[in-house]
């Protein structure tokens, strides 16, 4: 049974809390609309600038770097999942970085979604270059 993380006092809205692919099954209709924010898989030890310190970007195992195959097996079973839980002109929005946008975007193509529009985020802050080894990471899209 969901119990939800969160419930909006009209009971409109509820924020589930838990594993997509154990979550997403559970659904006994349709949605008109999903919005994704999937893994980025960039905890592999990385570091980065807030607040003037270095820190750590790892963000726990659910984002551990894999192999593109891997990567791409993912997408393929959550957005297979999705595309079984949304009505026929329901919708999905997907954000993402370079790291994964692209396979999200092959795989939506390879099960027949209709991609309409891809929207960059362009960061007016984006984190420091402290490498100095790369262009400085500053966009975001949605698919």
């Amino acid at each position: 049974m969901m119990k939800p993380y969160y419930r909006s006092s009209d009971h409109a809205f509820n924020l589930l809390h838990g594993d997509t692919f154990e979550l997403l099954p559970q659904f006994s209709f349709k949605f008109d609309m999903i919005f994704a924010d999937p893994p980025y898989f960039l905890s592999g030890g990385g570091i980065s600038v807030q607040s003037g310190k270095v820190v750590c970007v790892d963000k726990g195992e659910w984002d551990k770097s894999m192999s593109q195959e891997d990567i791409n097996a993912f997408n393929l079973k959550w957005l297979s999942l999705c595309r079984d839980k949304l009505k026929d002109n329901g919708t999905i929005w997907i954000s993402g970085t370079y790291h994964n946008i692209f396979s999200v975007a092959n795989c939506l193509t390879q099960l027949g979604y209709k991609i309409l529009n891809v929207i960059t985020w362009a960061k007016t802050n984006p984190p420091p270059n402290i490498s100095c080894r790369y262009f400085t990471y500053s966009t975001e899209f949605i698919i």
